[in-house]
């Protein structure tokens, strides 16, 4: 992972995103650590993170303006089978969200998507699957500086494009 600095743009992958705003050094037991301390978007408090824990709880920088094209690719792509057993599923989904990657997240957006639309989708589907695209429109907002409403938005409609029945030829 890129070394992070304060000022920079984050995403946490269970928190969403903020912005560093300071390396504080807190010590307890007799020992001192570092803790990023992130301001998350919109006003919604302050996150501690230690530093040397950053990579494996998944904070990073959000996606690259190049590499939100591959989201169209994912949403276009063949969804995933997911498990019919739902403790099963629910426990594949959740580690797919913690791993953080902005193109896992997606898939997952449209794999629970796929599964709502068949009518397959129980009320904790439909939970995660808010879950993945709150995630999602986090970090877009964060990427391109648009509100999370104006991400959810695209979310949304990117989804619902994927979703659509084909249209019928007119022969």
């Amino acid at each position: 992972m890129a070394e992070l600095r304060v000022g920079d743009k984050v995403l946490h992958p269970v928190y969403g995103a903020g912005t560093l705003v300071s390396i504080e050094k807190r010590g307890r037991d007799g020992t001192a650590s570092s803790y990023y301390v992130i301001e998350l978007l919109q006003g919604k408090g302050r996150l501690l993170t230690p530093v040397e824990k950053s990579e494996e709880l998944g904070l990073r920088k959000p996606v690259a303006k190049a590499d939100r094209r591959g989201l169209s690719k994912v949403f276009s792509g063949r969804p995933r089978k997911l498990s019919e057993d739902y403790r099963k599923r629910r426990s594949v989904i959740d580690q797919r969200l913690r791993e953080g990657s902005f193109v896992e997240v997606g898939r997952v957006v449209r794999d629970l998507g796929w599964v709502e639309s068949q009518g397959r989708g129980t009320t904790g589907d439909r939970r995660m699957l808010q879950r993945a695209k709150e995630l999602l429109a986090k970090e877009l907002a964060a990427s391109e500086g648009i509100t999370e409403d104006e991400a959810m938005d695209r979310v949304d409609a990117a989804l619902e494009r994927r979703l659509a029945p084909p249209a019928a030829s007119s022969d």
